[in-house]
């Protein structure tokens, strides 16, 4: 598979960053600073309660950067497989030796699964990475992993009906224009809401609610998250 810039840039940012705090390291900052833990700790609350986490979970988190979702769920689930292509960062998650925690190093398009392997699958702020194309091939795949009636998060979807609420001034007009352009990555794929929920009743979902990120979500303005139920 050819090498893109996201492949490249999460490497990168991995092995770059690894004194920086937990929240920084896989970008969960606003105006570049980490999340304040009131917030963090509610965002957190809002995702287990969205994933009905009941405990005895087998669960994927892919895409886990350094497990910080990961280590929060751990309690839940008596398994947890933590998927990521950065090495750096997956180190950062096996160094706190969590009970039922295996990490695995992988590209999301290219990792498979047997069927019905997870009941939880929490894919958060990575889908914007994906193309259309690639999106689709993986949410084909990810509803065969899942046992029926199990739960995909999927979370911090660029939704494409609020591309301007981010580019909202002239600067950022002018390099959301001259990246497209150039071809140049910015943010990401930016998704329709309608689009996703189609998507995931194609690729065999029975289920999908879109969710308006609540005020404490530090891109609620922007944003949104999905809940599909296999």
């Amino acid at each position: 598979m050819k090498e893109d810039y996201w492949t490249t840039f999460w490497r990168d940012h991995g092995a770059n960053s690894r004194d920086a705090d937990a929240q920084s390291q896989v970008l969960r900052t606003l105006a570049k600073q980490p999340i304040d833990e009131e917030r963090w700790i509610s965002t957190l609350g809002t995702v287990r309660e969205e994933m009905r986490m009941k405990g005895g979970h087998r669960m994927l988190d892919l895409c886990c950067g350094n497990g910080l979702f990961t280590r929060h769920f751990a309690r839940d689930c008596d398994r947890i497989l933590a998927v990521d292509i950065s090495p750096d960062l997956l180190r950062s998650l096996d160094e706190l030796e969590l009970d039922g925690v295996d990490s695995l190093q992988s590209d999301m398009r290219v990792v498979d699964f047997p069927e019905d392997t997870f009941d939880r699958i929490l894919f958060y702020a990575a889908v914007q990475y994906l193309t259309p194309a690639e999106t689709i091939q993986l949410f084909e795949r990810m509803a065969v992993w899942l046992e029926p009636g199990g739960i995909l998060y999927v979370g911090d979807v660029p939704d494409r009906t609020r591309l301007w609420n981010f580019f909202n001034n002239d600067e950022r007009h002018a390099t959301y224009f001259r990246n497209v352009r150039n071809g140049e990555a910015i943010v990401g794929t930016w998704f329709e809401p309608e689009w996703l929920r189609n998507l995931g009743l194609y690729a065999g979902f029975s289920q999908v609610r879109i969710i308006e990120q609540p005020d404490h979500m530090i891109y609620h303005d922007f944003r949104y998250e999905a809940v599909l139920t296999r």
